[in-house]
C-alpha cells in the first residue's frame, strides 16, 4: 500500500518537475528528493511540537519573560562563536564528498577533538573577563551564565547533527529532529506545571535538556566514528576551510542577533519579546521549507561535480520562492501571530517586513549553501557577503532602531540580506561552474 502511494507521489513529483526544469527525473534526482521526504516528514513531525512550544512559551510568558528567554539565546550565540570556529561545516563539507570510513573517522575524531579544546579554552576566557563580557551585553549575572551554558551544548547539539548530515544519514536525522522537539514540549510542560516554573527558564530548561540529551543519543550512535586519534592533515584542511566559514559565521550570528541586543539596549526586553514573536510569526514557514531543502542539498551539492546544472535548478527554485513565499509568509504569520494573545498587538507594517525579510533570507540561505559547496572558493565569496551584511546590518540598526523602533530593526535585516545576496550573484562568476 505504501509503495502504491509513493507511486502515485513521485508521478505528481515528476509532472511538476517536467514543468519547472523541463527534464525527467534522473536517477540522482530521485534519491534526493527520497532524502528530501525523509527530512520534511521528520521536519513536520518537529514543527508540531517546537511550533507549540514556542507559542505556549510566548503566550504564558508574556513579552518580558519571553524577551528574557530569547536575549539569552542572541548571548550565546556570539558566545558559541569562539568554542566551534568553523568547523562543524568544514567537516561537512569534507566529509560527505567521499563515502570512505577510514577517511570519515579521520576527519569527525580531528573536528571533535579541536573543539573540544577551543571550548575549554572559551569558558576560561568567559569566565576571567566575565564583568567585560556584561558589561557588553547589558545583562546580569544570571543571563550571562545561563548563556554561556546555552552556548556550549548549542556547540554539542550542532555538531553531532552536522555529523549525521556529512554521512549522509539523512533517515537518522529526520527520525531524531521529531525527538529532539517532543523532548522540547513536554519539558516544557513539565516545567511550567509540575515544577511551577512559569519564567524564562522553563523554556530554557527545556531547550537545553533537548540539546543534551538529542546531541548524547546521536554520540552513542556515532561511537564506531570516535577515536582519540589527531590528523595534522585533516586538522590543516578544516583549519583552512574553517577561517573563511568563521567568518561567514561571525558575521551571521551578529546580523541575527545584534539586533535583539541593540533593541534591549534602546527600548526594553519586552520589546525583544515582542520582535521575536512577530519574527517566529512571519519568516517560520518559508524558511522551515528552506530548511528542509539546504539540509539535503548541501552534502549532495558537495558530492556533485556538475555545478552548472544546480546554479541553474537554484535559480528557478530562487524564482518561485520569491513568487509564493511571500502570500505564504503573511497568511500563515497572522494567524501565528494571533495564537500568541493578546500581549502581542497586530501591526501591518512591522508583518510585511518580516515576511520580506523571510523571502531575502531564503534567497541568501540558497545560494550561500550552492557557493559553499564549492569549496574553498565558494565559501570565500559566502564569507565575503555575511561580512558585508553583518557590516550594513550593524550600522543600520544602530541608525534605524532609535529612529523606527522595531520596524527600522527589520529595514536593516532586509537591506542587509539584499546586499549579501547582490555581492554572492556579482560574484559567481568566478566559480568555474558558472564560466
Amino acid at each position: 500500500m505504501t509503495n502504491v502511494y509513493y507511486s502515485k507521489l513521485f508521478a505528481l513529483i515528476n509532472i511538476v518537475y517536467r514543468k519547472i526544469f523541463h527534464e525527467e527525473i534522473s536517477s540522482e534526482v530521485e534519491k534526493f528528493i527520497k532524502n528530501l521526504s525523509y527530512v520534511g516528514i521528520g521536519t513536520i513531525i518537529a514543527s508540531i511540537f517546537s511550533f507549540s512550544y514556542n507559542i505556549l512559551a510566548g503566550r504564558w510568558l508574556g513579552p518580558s519573560e519571553y524577551g528574557t528567554f530569547t536575549l539569552i539565546q542572541s548571548v550565546a550565540m556570539f558566545l558559541y562563536i569562539p568554542m566551534l570556529l568553523g568547523f562543524s561545516t568544514a567537516m561537512v563539507k569534507y566529509n560527505a564528498e567521499k563515502i570512505d570510513f577510514l577517511r570519515q573517522r579521520s576527519i569527525i575524531s580531528t573536528t571533535y577533538i579541536l573543539v573540544l579544546l577551543f571550548t575549554v579554552v572559551s569558558l576560561l576566557v568567559y569566565f576571567i573577563f566575565s564583568k567585560e563580557i556584561m558589561a557588553i551585553f547589558s545583562i546580569s549575572n544570571k543571563v550571562f551564565l545561563f548563556a554561556v551554558l546555552f552556548a556550549v551544548l548549542f556547540v554539542f547539539y550542532t555538531l553531532t547533527t552536522g555529523t549525521l548530515r556529512s554521512l549522509h544519514m539523512i533517515r537518522a536525522y529526520s527520525r531524531l529532529m521529531p525527538v529532539y522537539s517532543a523532548i522540547l514540549f513536554f519539558a516544557f510542560l513539565v516545567f511550567v506545571f509540575a515544577f511551577k516554573e512559569l519564567s524564562f527558564k522553563s523554556p530554557l530548561y527545556s531547550i537545553l535538556l533537548a540539546y543534551g540529551v538529542t546531541g548524547g543519543i546521536i554520540l552513542a550512535f556515532l561511537r564506531k566514528y570516535l577515536k582519540p586519534e589527531f590528523s595534522r592533515e585533516w586538522a590543516h584542511k578544516l583549519h583552512r576551510y574553517s577561517i573563511y566559514s568563521l567568518m561567514g559565521g561571525i558575521s551571521s550570528v551578529l546580523y541575527s542577533n545584534i539586533d535583539k541586543i541593540f533593541i534591549n539596549k534602546y527600548i526594553s526586553v519586552s520589546y525583544v519579546g515582542i520582535y521575536w514573536a512577530y519574527n517566529y510569526s512571519f519568516t517560520t514557514m518559508i524558511l522551515l521549507c528552506t530548511t528542509v531543502f539546504v539540509t539535503v542539498f548541501f552534502p549532495v551539492a558537495s558530492m556533485c561535480s556538475n555545478k552548472i546544472m544546480l546554479f541553474k535548478r537554484i535559480k528557478k527554485i530562487t524564482i518561485l520562492v520569491v513568487i509564493f513565499g511571500w502570500p505564504l509568509a503573511v497568511s500563515t504569520g497572522y494567524v501565528i501571530l494571533k495564537l500568541y494573545g493578546g500581549d502581542y498587538p497586530f501591526d501591518l507594517s512591522l508583518a510585511l517586513l518580516f515576511a520580506t525579510a523571510g523571502i531575502c533570507i531564503s534567497v541568501d540561505q540558497l545560494y550561500g549553501q550552492l557557493l559553499n559547496s564549492e569549496g574553498l572558493d565558494g565559501v570565500k565569496i559566502t564569507s565575503s557577503a555575511a561580512v558585508v551584511l553583518a557590516v550594513v546590518n550593524v550600522l543600520l540598526n544602530v541608525l534605524l532602531i532609535p529612529l523606527f523602533g522595531l520596524n527600522g530593526a527589520v529595514i536593516a535585516t532586509i537591506i542587509g540580506y539584499l546586499a549579501s545576496i547582490s555581492i554572492m550573484l556579482l560574484n559567481k562568476k568566478r566559480l568555474r561552474y558558472s564560466r
